[in-house]
């Protein structure tokens, strides 16, 4: 099937990462000992739930949020004054300057939900991709769901390695001796994208910015999907940088409505599943609902998503979307 011009509606990624000697996220300390994030795996067949490591959804998320902020300043993408700052609150933080300094960033006497979403998702552009929720005083809340869902990242039990390292940090006086726990293995990850949202306002079923301003953050994101990977932001990378070494998967597109598929690599029949599903649907929804974009390692990964990037074009509709 061909991937020219693709019209696209839903992302998904099902890929399996090898990290090694990570200590990307951590969940505290006890004493001079620093904790490991872990997560209980229960696999079919297995009484037994299996005790991992992993890197949250949150911590990913972040990490992408992150690399967005660069790229919309690089690319000169709107942002609002929070979102060039990269504050947590982002639009949040445009209307309370605003209230302090006695002025407003709607029309005055402004009640109409779809006058305040259209405006927010015309003035920050990860406002619109990442989400927001803000409570105006006195007045409305406002939310959007985010365009990018991430899920954890997991280690395959029996595949991941924990162990605890003895350090000391050196002063003028008397060294401090500390524990840091890192880890070694390969890690599923799943992450999902309703392309069709970027832009969209669901208060009066249109689009607030054009097709070209679309287009524009379809590409930011998917380039921030890229370095996240390129580049895993967290904990202890000052001495405990990761080797990234490998990374396989399916990124697969669909075109019309219909949910790009995703199998997470913790299943080994990962990739055939998905191979499998994309038959189904294009047998029911048509030939082309379904495009698989596989990879076998980071540097083909990094490709295809360029590929994508290339032939992607946002989703045009003239019908309500149920979401949010």
């Amino acid at each position: 099937m061909t991937n020219q011009g693709l019209t696209v509606y839903s992302i998904s990624i099902s890929g399996l990462l090898s990290w090694q000697l990570q200590a990307l996220n951590n969940e505290g300390n006890e004493g001079n000992q620093s904790l490991t994030r872990r997560y209980y795996i229960v696999k079919k067949g297995d009484p037994e739930p299996k005790f991992v490591n992993g890197v949250s959804g949150d911590m990913l998320k972040h990490i992408q949020a992150e690399h967005l902020h660069r790229i919309t300043i690089e690319e000169g993408l709107t942002l609002s004054e929070g979102g060039k700052q990269f504050n947590p609150d982002r639009i949040g933080y445009d209307i309370e300057l605003a209230e302090k300094q006695k002025t407003s960033l709607f029309a005055e006497g402004e009640t109409d939900l779809t006058a305040k979403t259209a405006k927010v998702i015309q003035l920050c552009t990860i406002s619109d991709l990442e989400g927001f929720m803000v409570t105006e005083k006195k007045g409305q809340t406002l939310k959007r769901e985010s365009v990018i869902e991430f899920g954890a990242v997991v280690g395959l039990p029996d595949f991941v390695k924990t162990q605890s390292y003895f350090h000391a940090k050196y002063g003028v006086d008397n060294p401090t001796p500390y524990n840091v726990q890192i880890s070694s293995g390969l890690y599923a990850t799943v992450l999902n994208i309703e392309a069709f949202r970027i832009g969209y306002n669901p208060h009066n079923f249109k689009y607030a910015i054009d097709l070209d301003e679309r287009k524009k953050r379809l590409d930011a994101l998917l380039k921030s999907v890229m370095y996240t990977y390129l580049q895993p932001n967290g904990a202890k990378r000052n001495t405990n940088l990761p080797h990234p070494d490998d990374f396989e998967g399916i990124i697969t597109v669909t075109t019309r409505r219909c949910p790009a598929p995703m199998i997470s690599a913790l299943e080994p029949t990962y990739r055939d599943q998905i191979q499998s599903i994309a038959d189904t649907l294009n047998r029911l929804n048509g030939a082309g609902t379904v495009h698989l974009f596989p990879f076998n390692s980071m540097a083909e990964f990094a490709e295809q998503i360029a590929q994508l990037i290339n032939v992607a074009q946002p989703w045009e509709s003239n019908h309500a979307e149920a979401i949010e």
